[in-house]
């Protein structure tokens, strides 16, 4: 088994983003606007973005110290030996352990629970890309069909859309 890296940084992204809503309420005057300065990527932000995103970090807030072990964990993608990737990974669980950053903490329970899958997808480099394309083909048919009275129907449906079947006639 296999889990994609998207979707385990966008779990990260999520705990970062919650993290960073818990902390604005007592941070105010830091983190009013700096959600979105944190989320992010360093290319797309603007000037007064930056500025916020280097506030909290100088402060040192929590939403600061998640962006690190998130950074962290995007950068053990880079390990190409299995046994790296297997060592960075659990220095990495450490690190947020050792953190209690509760957001964080939920998210490192699930990629442990799911250990062998992630350390797959760290080291492969592979993803479901496709499957999610084929998935949201079948949906599109699904919806434009307006439903079907059997499976078999939307069987044949989804086989004659999918199928590259060639409807013009060969000559020779």
């Amino acid at each position: 088994m296999i889990h994609d890296r998207f979707h385990l940084i966008k779990m990260l992204h999520v705990g970062m983003d919650k993290a960073c809503k818990r902390e604005a309420k007592k941070h105010p005057d830091i983190l009013r606007y700096g959600r979105f300065a944190l989320l992010k990527h360093p290319e797309n932000r603007t000037e007064k973005q930056d500025q916020v995103f280097e506030t909290s970090m100088v402060a040192n807030t929590e939403v600061g110290k998640a962006w690190l072990l998130r950074e962290a964990f995007k950068a053990i993608f880079g390990c190409s030996p299995y046994k790296d990737a297997l060592k960075y990974f659990k220095l990495w669980l450490n690190r947020v352990m050792a953190s209690k950053i509760k957001e964080m903490m939920t998210i490192v329970k699930r990629f442990e629970r799911h250990f062998e899958g992630v350390l797959h997808a760290l080291n492969l480099k592979q993803s479901n890309a496709r499957a999610e394309n084929l998935n949201g083909g079948i949906q599109k048919v699904r919806s434009i069909g307006r439903g079907c009275r059997s499976f078999k129907n939307f069987r044949v449906a989804t086989l004659f859309f999918f199928g590259n079947i060639d409807l013009y006639p060969q000559y020779s």
